[in-house]
C-alpha cells in the first residue's frame, strides 16, 4: 500500500495540473491545487475528492512573492507539510522575437521562471529539514532545444532547467528530489481556439503518468527529468 502523501500542484485548475491531481487521487493522497481561477479550482477540487484523494485549493498569482506565502501558510495549516511540489504554472505567447511585447516577456518570465523559483524556496526548507521530498517542475522539450517562434518561452524553461539542474546539485547529499517534466505539445485549454492539429498531440494524462512515475519512484532512484514527445502518426 503506498504511503499517502501532501502534494502541493500550481497550475492545478486546468490542463496538466489537473490531470496531475487526478492521477494522484486515485490513491488518496492530500492535494492542494492553486490558480487564478477559483471557479476552476472547486470544480478540479471536487473532482479529487470523487477519484479519492482530500482535496484543498487556494487561489492567487503564483509569482507575487506575498500571495505565495499566504498560500503556503494555508497549505501549512490544512495538511501541516508538503512532500511533493508539482510547480505546474506557465503561461506562452509565441512568434518572432521582433514581434513580442513587453507585457508578453513580463508575463512569461513572472510566471514560468519567478513563480517557479518562488515556490521552490518556500518548501525547500521543510524538506531539507526532514531530509525527504519530490519537487517537479513542467519544463518542455524547449528547455532541451530551440525552435522558432518561441525564443522568450524557450527562454524561460532554458531558464527553469538550469534551476532545477544546479538545485539537484545542491540536493546531491540530502534525500530531496528535483527532476523536469519536458512534454512536447500537449493537448490542453492552452490551444483552445487555435488552428492546430491536437491529434498530434501528447494528452494531458501521458504527462501526468510521468509525474506519477517520478512521484512513486523508490528511494534508490533519482529521476533528472523525463522528455516525452508525441508518437509518430
Amino acid at each position: 500500500m503506498s504511503i499517502k502523501k501532501n502534494i502541493v500542484i500550481t497550475g492545478g485548475s486546468s490542463g496538466i495540473g489537473r490531470a496531475i491531481a487526478l492521477e494522484m487521487a486515485k490513491n488518496g493522497h492530500a492535494i492542494y491545487i492553486v490558480s487564478r481561477s477559483e471557479n476552476k479550482l472547486e470544480k478540479v477540487a471536487k473532482e479529487i475528492e470523487s477519484a479519492g484523494g482530500v482535496a484543498y485549493f487556494g487561489c492567487g498569482d503564483v509569482a507575487n512573492p506575498d500571495v505565495v506565502d499566504a498560500l503556503y501558510n494555508d497549505i501549512l495549516e490544512k495538511m501541516a507539510s508538503v512532500d511533493v511540489l508539482v510547480a505546474n504554472a506557465g503561461v506562452g505567447y509565441f512568434g518572432n522575437l521582433e514581434d513580442m511585447e513587453i507585457w508578453q516577456f513580463d508575463e512569461q518570465m513572472n510566471t514560468n521562471v519567478r513563480g517557479v523559483f518562488l515556490w521552490i524556496r518556500k518548501v525547500l526548507p521543510e524538506m531539507k529539514q526532514k531530509n525527504s521530498g519530490q519537487i517537479i517542475v513542467t519544463s518542455s522539450n524547449l528547455g532541451l532545444k530551440t525552435s522558432a517562434r518561441t525564443s522568450i518561452y524557450s527562454a524561460t524553461k532554458h531558464a527553469v532547467q538550469a534551476m532545477v539542474w544546479c538545485l539537484r546539485e545542491e540536493l546531491r547529499e540530502t534525500q530531496v528530489k528535483a527532476a523536469t517534466i519536458n512534454p512536447g505539445s500537449v493537448s490542453t485549454p492552452w490551444f483552445d481556439g487555435k488552428d492546430v492539429d491536437r491529434e498530434r498531440m501528447l494528452s494531458a494524462t501521458d504527462i501526468a503518468k510521468a509525474a506519477r512515475l517520478i512521484i512513486d519512484q523508490d528511494k534508490t532512484s533519482d529521476i533528472d527529468h523525463i522528455l516525452l514527445l508525441p508518437a509518430k502518426n
